[in-house]
């Protein structure tokens, strides 16, 4: 645990260690005030058995001298009323430390998701082809709320009630210590007992729980996002099956951990109500009177009260903490990718695109694939304004050699060099910021027309101008205008699932030309159209011939003919 306790120290932001110890000092208050409460009530039991006692105790006499009582009876009220006081009191700091703790353990769930996002984000765009999308999805929605409800949380209440257990104790021995020390050697050999049997148990379940709900969330990813095909090919009993399946898993793992934490805290209410009453068994036999059994039994009781509740707190947060330990690994692994160096938000040089674009014996490799080279010493120059052709058969390699020219891939050997400067992680993202990319496959948000050719710009900041200007570029303003209702403000659904597979593919045009892009590049970009809108989106892309830079990835060789040169794969 204390490795754990340690990696989770380190992910920690210095604000949240001033957070976690402001908790601290409250925590430490409330025992305190808890401790003082619990003493409060043996002088009241004292004196309330027998009041003569207020003359035979040097201490309660003071009090009744500086309380300047009348009377036993007044003496009473006043000590009543200040062990009620002290334990209102007790009961306000406990509610406030309770939200403190809850507040910065929630917050932590933010923290931690919004952190990891951007983690990812700083990613190269290989570890996006290397990760599946509905894992890095689970893990920034639940695998990180898991770690707060079974990890952090459970840390903080072991250090609260492990406070106030202490404080017991220490108020027991006090007053009997070989009374208090049986006490907690009971209790915690319990505990320790029970977790002891249980611990195996429990890391095993874990690492199932984890993997039956990867594969709920990847079932549910795959079932809606290809929901066509589902229905195609009728695959709806696996996927139903392959998810019922995992959800039982996961459910059942679940309720096993819930019984598991609360079966010891039925057991040890009886075994602390019979040592109770053995005590005071115990105490008769020992010829004590009634005026010294109650004091006695008031302080164990109150005690005991106190501290059986946080004993099972204790041993639910651990078991709670082991259940979730498999997944806290997982987590701070994916923290550690900060570490990586490969990421896109250094920015220290500045690029200009006036000359031309070249690859110099380029090679390229997936890191899955060490032995199978995709492109082997590929060398070629663009000129600035002038438009390359790529034309191959499918596997060729077009579609990766694209990825170099934008800077998502990093070649295994080569450069890719914009007017004789190295494109590396410090420039990539100027770079990028000169161009835009068609893909065959248009991504569409579920937001607006305007929204989606505008994209990544907040709604209040989008050029309506250029938005209209770029879609009659793309032949697509007349359907907008005419077709739409709504218009530009057309919500077109997720993927853009009320639009055609032209339309889309005209938006995504749409959308690079918005950008006001330097070099356009545009990969099987008008697969997708029927033969006289491509040619028509094909006059649009020519009539940007000469007026910037273009690199056209096409199956079909009429797609590339105006084009000033043609690479074949």
């Amino acid at each position: 645990m204390n490795n754990s306790i340690l990696k989770i120290w380190k992910i920690l932001t210095p604000l949240d260690k001033k957070k976690l110890g402001v908790v601290s000092i409250l925590v430490i208050f409330m025992t305190i005030i808890e401790s003082i409460g619990v003493v409060s009530i043996m002088p009241f039991l004292a004196v309330l058995a027998n009041p003569e006692s207020i003359q035979q105790n040097f201490l309660l006499k003071k009090i009744y001298n500086f309380f300047q009582a009348q009377n036993s009876n007044q003496f009473i009220i006043y000590l009543g009323v200040i062990s009620l006081v002290i334990v209102i009191l007790s009961a306000l700091l406990k509610i406030l430390t309770q939200y403190a703790l809850n507040r910065f353990s929630s917050l932590q769930r933010h923290y931690f998701s919004s952190r990891l996002l951007k983690i990812y984000l700083k990613q190269n765009y290989s570890f996006f082809l290397q990760r599946n999308s509905a894992d890095l999805t689970k893990i920034l929605l639940n695998d990180v709320d898991q770690v707060v409800w079974g990890v952090i949380k459970p840390v903080l209440s072991i250090l609260s009630y492990g406070l106030i257990i202490i404080a017991m104790i220490i108020l027991l021995v006090f007053y009997d210590p070989m009374m208090a020390l049986t006490t907690a050697g009971v209790i915690v050999s319990f505990y320790a007992l029970m977790f002891y049997i249980v611990k195996n148990f429990m890391k095993r379940i874990s690492k199932e729980f984890s993997v039956a709900n990867q594969e709920r969330y990847q079932s549910c990813q795959e079932v809606f996002g290809g929901i066509k095909d589902v229905m195609i090919n009728h695959a709806h009993d696996y996927y139903y099956q392959r998810f019922d399946r995992n959800s039982r898993v996961y459910a059942r793992h679940y309720a096993s951990h819930e019984s598991l934490g609360q079966i010891p805290l039925h057991i040890i209410e009886t075994i602390g109500y019979g040592c109770l009453i053995i005590l005071a068994i115990f105490l008769v036999l020992q010829d004590y009177s009634v005026g010294t059994i109650l004091p006695v039994i008031g302080l164990y009781g109150v005690a005991a009260y106190r501290m059986l509740p946080a004993a099972q707190n204790i041993y639910r947060a651990v078991t709670t903490y082991k259940f979730s330990q498999h997944v806290l690994i997982g987590v701070i692994h994916e923290f550690e990718l900060d570490l990586n160096k490969n990421n896109f938000y250094k920015n220290t040089g500045l690029i200009g695109f006036r000359s031309n674009l070249e690859l110099v014996n380029v090679c390229f490799e997936y890191p899955n694939h060490p032995n199978k080279k995709i492109l082997e010493n590929i060398n070629l120059k663009i000129d600035k304004n002038s438009s390359l052709g790529i034309t191959g058969k499918s596997g060729s390699g077009k579609s990766t050699l694209m990825d170099i020219m934008l800077g998502l891939l990093q070649p295994t050997s080569g450069t890719l060099h914009i007017d004789g400067k190295v494109i590396n992680e410090e420039n990539v993202q100027s770079w990028q910021s000169l161009v835009s990319y068609v893909p065959q496959f248009i991504y569409l948000a579920d937001m607006s027309i305007a929204e989606n050719i505008a994209f990544g710009i907040p709604k209040n900041q989008i050029d309506f101008e250029m938005v209209v200007e770029s879609a009659k570029l793309a032949q697509i303003d007349e359907f907008i205008t005419q077709n739409l209702k709504e218009g530009y403000n057309t919500v077109i659904g997720e993927r853009g699932i009320l639009l055609s597979g032209g339309q889309r593919q005209r938006l995504g045009i749409a959308r690079a030309i918005y950008k006001q892009p330097q070099v356009i590049f545009m990969d099987e970009a008008t697969s997708a159209l029927d033969t006289e809108t491509e040619k028509a989106v094909n006059e649009a892309i020519q009539s940007l011939n000469g007026k910037m830079t273009m690199v056209i990835i096409a199956h079909r060789e009429s797609a590339v003919a105006k084009c000033d040169s043609i690479l074949k794969l």
